[in-house]
């Protein structure tokens, strides 16, 4: 379990360090997620983007607006509809866009090649696990709100 949590503290680590992608900017993870997005599906709108990052909109709107204002994108309106905003990757934007593809593709590699010297079997018990994480992930916030309730009862409850 030790090696597990040192992982996913690892992982998470990475996830909270912005990285210089070549112009000496700053992208969080936000900003660099939201430019993958605006790089692989150029033709959505910011709503269409929250979706598949499973944020709010709100949250679309405000790093849009920090990538906007650092020239990595600009947020657009299609002629006669006000309520669609689309993005669009300045030529900035395209080369983080692309400095995240790069990357992604070097780390990916990686993991591929150290997942297909698996047996086949190996590689299909990692890949349940995996899915049974996701699951135990996906209840957590349940889990917490479960506990929390617990914890008050047992103190109101008294010894």
């Amino acid at each position: 379990m030790d090696q597990f949590v040192r992982l996913l503290s690892k992982a998470a680590l990475i996830e909270r360090e912005p990285v210089d992608t070549g112009d000496g900017i700053l992208l969080y993870t936000s900003e660099i997620h939201l430019l993958d997005m605006a790089g692989r599906f150029p033709g959505d709108s910011m709503s269409q983007v929250a979706s598949r990052l499973g944020v709010t909109k709100g949250a679309i709107s405000q790093t849009a607006k920090k990538l906007e204002q650092k020239g990595y994108l600009e947020r657009i309106s299609p002629e006669g509809d006000n309520k669609t905003i689309l993005i669009r990757l300045t030529d900035t934007g395209m080369q983080a866009f692309s400095w995240h593809r790069a990357y992604h593709a070097v780390v990916n590699d990686r993991i591929a090649r150290e997942f297909a010297g698996l047996a086949g079997k190996d590689r299909e018990n990692i890949r349940q696990f995996l899915v049974q994480m996701e699951a135990i992930f996906d209840d957590c916030q349940e889990t917490r709100n479960r506990i929390t309730r617990e914890m008050v009862q047992n103190k109101t409850a008294g010894p």
